[in-house]
């Protein structure tokens, strides 16, 4: 005789499990993620033991005391609670123990979340089955729909999800942000953050908030120190402001000796062997002395996923704001499966990666840098005029960018290299910019009119 198979709560320990070791590793990540997505409290947790130690973990943060393994283990030992219930000290060893970091809390949060929905709908689905089977609802088909449709409207008011914009509030919304630009462009101001880069503003106003900016260029081109001038300007600019720069391709301190010769003007190969002059060493101690007032916040791990750097920002952004993201570069975060663990093909990642920078842009309401590789075809053609068919797995990247940008190098010989505006969503495209490279400083300038030939 077969076996009837056993039915299962949809219910996963691991990421129960992962969402409270989380937050022990990172207190604030509570209020900035997991709250916001386990809107029902610890009734969204199935087991026994997490319900407990979750609902521990909000009444500490009401009295505002930190929850780390002391606090929690002391609060619980001092409630009438028995340990049995809630694991004892090794259960709760054990979450410290096994989840020693908060990447991915997003996403096991979520899986919670969903999970919790899943088993509120099975339970609504069993009232409903059993009222009609046992005729508790006898007196019309309509009576037994509007049972239905009230035990389901009760489990959408428990579902995480956007709400409606009024026409009238975006409306107004729109006129005040536009009366704000008018009183900027009266005094020659753009609207978002200065690059720094005179024509370049002019052209797109600005990054400006919630936007996806794509830098594209040949290996070589000058795309990271392009990146870097950008982040080192908006922060001089803005000294209150903060940037997180994620550098996949090369070490935080190599990144910092490029800033170092820019703002000293010292050929960076001297900062690396120490062969300068007094003059010379004292301008880098000075410039580095006044980097304390820049905030640019610098992350060199080679092996990151999109869920990684949202959680990164996501922190940075409670802790300081956030003003500006950059990403060097796209081709390198990893997006080789999806929170299932399916495989996926690379225009499929690349999909992904791209959408997911978009999303954080609009979360975090801040522009989003993202430096990208270009395919090899360019190098084939005898035109050397970059195009967004050059981008390399472009689809996605196309439609999701608001503005691309390509650098473009003259020649071997000139300094010149050529900004072009390949997809501004808002303003003008086709345009290109002539810019001086020195390329022993990192350092980019704006060419004034007229000004192109000189530097050939």
């Amino acid at each position: 005789m077969a076996k009837t198979s056993e039915k299962k709560e949809p219910f996963s320990l691991e990421a129960e499990q992962a969402v409270l070791g989380g937050i022990f590793v990172d207190n604030d990540a509570l209020s900035y993620i997991v709250k916001d997505v386990l809107v029902s409290g610890f009734d969204e947790f199935l087991d026994n033991r997490n319900r407990i130690i979750y609902a521990a973990i909000l009444e500490l943060e009401k009295i505002k005391m930190r929850f780390d393994f002391a606090t929690v283990c002391s609060y619980l030992e001092s409630s009438t609670t028995s340990p049995e219930l809630w694991g004892g000290r090794s259960y709760l060893l054990k979450l410290v123990d096994a989840f020693p970091s908060s990447a991915n809390l997003h996403d096991y949060a979520e899986i919670v979340h969903s999970n919790f929905l899943k088993r509120r709908l099975l339970i609504a689905c069993n009232n409903i089955e059993e009222k009609t089977r046992n005729g508790e609802i006898v007196s019309s088909f309509t009576e037994c729909i509007d049972y239905a449709e009230n035990q389901l409207t009760d489990l959408i008011k428990n579902r995480r999800t956007s709400t409606f914009s009024e026409l009238s509030d975006v409306s107004n919304s729109i006129l005040n942000k536009t009366r704000e630009m008018l009183t900027r462009l009266d005094f020659n101001e753009v609207v978002g953050l200065k690059t720094g880069f005179t024509k370049l503003d002019n052209y797109t106003q600005g990054f400006q908030p919630e936007q996806l900016i794509i830098l594209a260029a040949r290996p070589g081109g000058g795309k990271s120190a392009f990146a870097l001038n950008i982040a080192k300007n908006i922060a001089d600019r803005n000294p209150n402001s903060h940037i997180a720069f994620f550098s996949l391709e090369m070490a935080v301190e190599m990144v910092t000796t490029r800033l170092l010769a820019n703002a000293a003007t010292i050929d960076s190969k001297k900062i690396k062997s120490g062969k300068m002059t007094t003059q010379e060493f004292a301008k880098l101690e000075t410039q580095i002395a006044l980097m304390d007032n820049v905030h640019i916040h610098f992350s060199d791990e080679s092996y990151v996923s999109v869920s990684d750097i949202k959680t990164m920002c996501r922190k940075l952004y409670q802790m300081h704001g956030l003003d500006l993201i950059v990403v060097d570069y796209l081709q390198l975060i990893d997006g080789s499966s999806d929170k299932k663990g399916v495989q996926r093909n690379r225009q499929e990642e690349v999909a992904s990666i791209s959408r997911g920078l978009k999303l954080l842009a609009r979360e975090l309401k801040c522009p989003v840098l993202a430096l990208s590789q270009l395919s090899r075809s360019v190098e084939q053609r005898k035109d050397n005029k970059i195009t967004m068919a050059d981008l390399r797995e472009s689809g996605a990247i196309e439609q999701d960018a608001d503005i691309i940008l390509f650098l473009n190098k003259q020649d071997d010989k000139s300094d010149v290299i050529t900004l072009s505006i390949a997809k501004n969503r808002e303003g003008e495209n086709d345009v290109d910019i002539n810019l001086l490279f020195e390329k022993q400083y990192s350092k980019f300038s704006n060419i004034a009119d007229g000004e192109e030939n000189s530097n050939n």
